[in-house]
């Protein structure tokens, strides 16, 4: 007799779980349908990219996006829109970079590093020392005193997940003005992380000092100058290279994150977060960087509601200020939600461009993730090509303020990588180069896990 009430319970189990897949796959057949055909993230980021274009976090472009941003949100059906204030250190480019090989006159193709201070006005003509890595600095000693360092390390092109390729070296550019000065450097040239050597764009990205050293000029050079001026110095290991950049910090200045909140149905205090950071670099347009994470976030949101769907957990859309060179944003954004003493369940996070989805990197335990490939990956695999369900980084903006909520499950959104870091942090990070169908499609991905989510955390 037990055992065949436990024959039957295990099959009304097995029945009901049928029943809320197929209904689960019946409601991402919707979004998907909803976002090829009514999406509109691809318009939003047009005028996002040309009306805006690149809103380096304290500029006045950066407050246009934040009042834009706001007014679309309030178009929508959001319970709540509001700014949250953002204070943060201004930085400014200044006018156009210079650099050439002295000499000939060779123009090399430049940017200076987010956070970099000045050259002289009159710029700086130095002799070049260049290594592939910070540690060969050691064995130079002396002879770094009044030169110029020049990291000429190109990232490993054979692995095939770029990301980890550009992590392997980004840290030379966080940390080469400093070890670059500890021995006496006047100015320093990284290597750009780009996955082309046929690339003659620098590619920006943020720098640090440390505190009882001299802050030095430090540069972004592009793939091919890197290789012109690396010819150069075995031709002549005293060539000489001028730079003149007018980088600075503009003092403190008053921001806002911005955000949304759509109230839950049963649980309406349990949150889930969603977004990805407004702000970009100060080059290109900030379209893949971050235009489309916020702008498809955005949408993900719009798709649910015009499919007249009803969250159980309060959603809440953010826009971060200031990942690129500061993460003040999330900061905030994390200091008053713990003061607050919300509960945030969940968390997704778009910053990876907009190219074709992918999947999810996710930080939960390893049992959580192996209950979503089970119950989640066959809805999104075979049909919509996006399979990627693994343990991994919640991406910046929900890393930072994670850490005060080490409980909450995150998602970061995961495009195809390939051809991200060809137009990351530089002039060609434009609106046309974003394909719609591809941002659409991680529209519908977005989407597809929000509405999977909110269904199903409490399951896990």
């Amino acid at each position: 007799m037990k055992r065949t009430a436990l024959l039957t319970l295990l099959s009304i189990s097995t029945f009901t779980t049928a029943v809320f897949a197929q209904q689960d796959s019946m409601m991402l057949d919707k979004i998907y349908h909803e976002s090829f055909y009514q999406g509109q993230a691809y318009d939003n980021l047009h005028y996002l990219t040309k009306q805006i274009g690149h809103r380096i976090a304290g500029s006045p472009a950066a407050d246009k996006a934040v009042a834009w941003s706001k007014s679309l949100m309030e178009k929508l059906d959001f319970d709540k829109v509001y700014l949250q204030d953002v204070k943060l250190p201004y930085w400014d480019r200044g006018p156009k970079e210079k650099a050439y090989i002295v000499g000939s006159k060779e123009p090399l193709n430049i940017l200076a590093l987010g956070g970099s201070v000045a050259t002289p006005s009159k710029g700086i003509t130095a002799e070049v020392i260049e290594v592939q890595l910070l540690s060969d600095l050691k064995k130079f000693g002396d002879q770094v005193r009044g030169k110029i360092v020049f990291v000429n390390k190109p990232w490993d092109e054979s692995i095939v997940e770029t990301g980890v390729a550009y992590g392997l070296n980004s840290s030379q550019r966080s940390r080469g003005p400093a070890e670059a000065a500890k021995l006496g450097a006047v100015a320093y040239l990284f290597r750009s992380l780009s996955s082309s050597t046929t690339d003659d764009y620098p590619h920006t990205g943020g720098t640090g000092y440390v505190k009882g050293i001299d802050s030095i000029p430090a540069m972004a050079i592009s793939a091919t100058s890197a290789i012109k001026l690396s010819e150069a110095l075995k031709t002549n290991p005293h060539t000489k290279v001028y730079l003149e950049q007018h980088s600075a910090w503009k003092g403190m200045v008053q921001t806002h994150n911005v955000i949304a909140e759509w109230k839950g149905a049963e649980f309406p205090d349990k949150i889930i977060t969603i977004g990805g950071h407004i702000d970009s670099w100060d080059v290109g347009e900030g379209a893949h960087d971050n235009g489309t994470g916020t702008m498809g976030t955005l949408d993900a949101i719009r798709t649910l509601m015009a499919l007249g769907y009803k969250p159980k957990h309060t959603i809440r859309l953010v826009f971060y200020m200031n990942e690129e060179n500061g993460v003040h944003g999330a900061s905030t954004y994390g200091q008053v939600a713990k003061n607050k003493r919300e509960q945030i369940v969940a968390a997704i996070e778009s910053d990876a461009g907009g190219f074709a989805p992918r999947g999810f990197d996710i930080k939960a335990s390893a049992e959580r993730v192996v209950w979503m490939q089970q119950h989640w990956k066959p809805l999104f695999e075979q049909k919509f090509w996006v399979s990627r369900f693994l343990q991994g980084s919640p991406g910046v903006d929900s890393g930072v303020w994670g850490q005060h909520f080490p409980n909450t499950v995150m998602f970061n959104f995961r495009p195809d990588p390939h051809r991200y870091f060809d137009l990351h942090h530089t002039a060609k990070d434009v609106f046309e180069a974003v394909d719609k169908r591809e941002l659409q499609s991680g529209v519908a991905a977005i989407a597809s896990l929000l509405y999977l989510v909110d269904q199903q955390i409490e399951q896990l």
